[in-house]
């Protein structure tokens, strides 16, 4: 089976534009990568393509976009974190827990609090589980407050 049939971004027609329209925006205005480096990274994330993944989930997080960046960052923190990269994890998580993001801040402090857990940074962990517990995101408040639970 040739290389193209395992990829899903190459073999299936839909996901092959959408790789190709993600590119195309991502190198035609280098100055607005938020929007289609966190989309062509997520995207290739899922088809394995983890090293280009990581350059257009960076290249959104570092965008300094308001609205893509965090989110960016939060899901470079996931793939980071899937390599065993926990210290530049970290450093995405932290990126997106200190944006305020809506959505993203409360998920990314409890993965980094789990991450900061499971290095034996307890009080550090204690926090970030704090400020997710803290959030108004009901999923992620009630994980952090659970991990604080598990501290005690």
């Amino acid at each position: 089976m040739s290389d193209d049939r395992r990829d899903p971004t190459t073999a299936v027609p839909a996901l092959k534009r959408a790789r190709e329209n993600y590119e195309m925006a991502f190198a035609y205005d280098p100055t607005s990568v938020g929007w289609p480096g966190l989309h062509l990274g997520r995207l290739l994330h899922l088809s394995a393509h983890r090293e280009a993944a990581s350059d257009a989930l960076r290249a959104s997080a570092e965008s300094g976009d308001v609205e893509y960046a965090p989110v960016a960052a939060f899901h470079l923190g996931k793939l980071l974190e899937e390599l065993g990269d926990n210290e530049q994890a970290a450093a995405a998580y932290r990126q997106a827990v200190e944006s305020g993001h809506a959505r993203n801040a409360a998920a990314a402090a409890y993965r980094l609090g789990g991450l900061l857990q499971t290095a034996g940074d307890v009080e550090a962990a204690r926090a970030a589980f704090e400020r997710a517990a803290a959030s108004k995101n009901t999923w992620y408040g009630r994980l952090g407050n659970d991990a604080l639970l598990a501290l005690t």
